[in-house]
């Protein structure tokens, strides 16, 4: 059941993150669980994940489905428009993948491994549906909720928000659409003739 966001209605984060835990557990398992209180409320049998486990490459560290979510996290972050392509456009999803894949900080692995499917539990709770099926509206409702509390890194999916900004703004700003489609950048141009300017000789004495 769906708790869908309310621009009257303040969300409160921890308290409402404590709801979609435990009703997620049978999802994630005990594991992914930060709450201990929590974990103890929740049976081994219910805390097993359940489903198809879905297989990644060796060379990629996001399975196809993590990466598909990681384009649409991206893109609502920087969409597109009339002016220029988004993050999709400008594969940050890649730029992303490879800065996790071959960091030696398993810190920072460890924020994504979580941070993605608790964002999916976020967009369950609050929309009834995963990110990637959710409208554009309802997928900035929920990175909204990360943003209006982004002070409060003790939790993992606001430390991944934030990785996930940061990351998101220097790939699409470091890559060919975002310098050249969105900045506009010409390039160094190398000036033949000084054209000076027009205006006019000063008036002799």
């Amino acid at each position: 059941m769906s708790e869908s966001i309310s621009k009257n209605y303040p969300i409160n984060l921890k308290q409402d993150r404590r709801q979609w835990l435990k009703t997620s557990a049978t999802v994630l398992g005990a594991s992914l669980l930060p709450l201990p209180a929590v974990a103890a409320e929740t049976s081994p049998a219910a805390a097993a994940p359940q489903g198809k486990t879905e297989i990644k490459s060796a060379a990629r560290f996001f399975t196809p489905a993590q990466h598909s979510l990681v384009e649409e996290l991206s893109e609502t972050i920087i969409p597109a428009d009339s002016h220029s392509g988004g993050a999709k456009a400008a594969k940050v999803a890649d730029y992303i993948e490879q800065v996790v894949r071959e960091s030696s900080d398993e810190n920072r692995k460890a924020t994504w491994r979580e941070g993605l499917p608790l964002i999916d539990l976020m967009s369950q709770h609050y929309n009834g549906k995963s990110f990637v099926e959710s409208s554009p509206e309802e997928r900035i409702a929920v990175l909204t909720v990360l943003s209006d509390h982004e002070r409060m890194t003790d939790l993992p999916e606001v430390r991944f928000f934030l990785e996930l900004k940061e990351l998101t703004v220097f790939a699409y700003y470091t890559s060919k659409i975002g310098i050249h489609d969105e900045m506009e950048y010409k390039g160094n141009r190398v000036l033949t003739e000084y054209v000076g300017c027009d205006d006019p000789a000063p008036k002799s004495s």
